[in-house]
């Protein structure tokens, strides 16, 4: 806080007066201000649906929550408390409805073959193509938290690049042992799909039958069933 910089008159701030004569303590009124505001409890709240629910979060789910948000005074715990007790979370349209950040889609697919990373600059010049280089954000909002920033055919192909390139360990400073996803000259697909893909239909496997392990591997991981959350 630097005094010969700060105005001391009486400000009003969102309806809010201010009497003047106040030093550091104005920023921290303005702060409670905002922090209170109903629009707050509402921004937030859409954000947090936004990234753990759907892209468009029904308007119901967001309300309850600002309204928890109102009532704990922005506790966050129990914002995401009243979500996950919301049955529009549970509902089979929820269900993986949410696509994978490069950065999501990367660090899974680098998870679910439970690689080796020597060093991570290959993964993170991949990100690069990618579109979401790491810290290099400019705006303080950050990333998008919707798929519409991330589907295009562009990001799409460069996404199936990268899954071809990690199965065949060509990314640097990563390495993959496909062995213990079977016979890597004549794989099951379907075995290699329900390891890659628990919990899912795997319809990218039969597609996939007679090509070896590795080109097994990258076209799962390249697949629209493992860019979902």
């Amino acid at each position: 806080f630097n005094t010969e910089m700060h105005d001391p008159d009486e400000k009003t701030v969102l309806g809010v007066k201010i009497p003047a004569g106040g030093g550091i303590e104005d920023g921290l009124k303005v702060l409670d201000i905002l922090a209170h505001h109903p629009s707050t409890a509402r921004f937030v709240s859409r954000r947090l649906a936004q990234c753990f629910l759907a892209d468009d979060p029904p308007a119901s789910v967001v309300e309850k929550m600002a309204q928890t948000f109102t009532r704990t005074e922005g506790d966050i715990r129990e914002v995401l408390k009243t979500m996950l007790s919301t049955s529009e979370f549970w509902s089979e349209g929820a269900y993986r409805a949410k696509m994978k950040s490069p950065l999501e889609m990367v660090v899974s697919a680098v998870r679910a073959l439970d690689a080796e990373v020597e060093s991570a600059l290959g993964l993170a010049f991949t990100l690069d193509d990618l579109g979401q280089p790491l810290y290099r954000k400019s705006e303080p909002t950050g990333y998008s938290n919707t798929s519409e920033a991330w589907v295009n055919s562009t990001a799409l192909l460069a996404r199936m690049n990268f899954a071809q390139a990690l199965a065949a360990n060509s990314i640097p400073g990563v390495r993959i042992d496909l062995g213990r996803l079977g016979n890597t000259q004549s794989p099951d697909p379907l075995r290699v799909a329900k390891a890659l893909l628990p919990g899912t239909d795997a319809p990218s496997a039969a597609v996939a039958r007679g090509s070896s392990l590795s080109q097994v591997v990258g076209l799962i991981l390249g697949s629209p069933d493992f860019q979902r959350r």
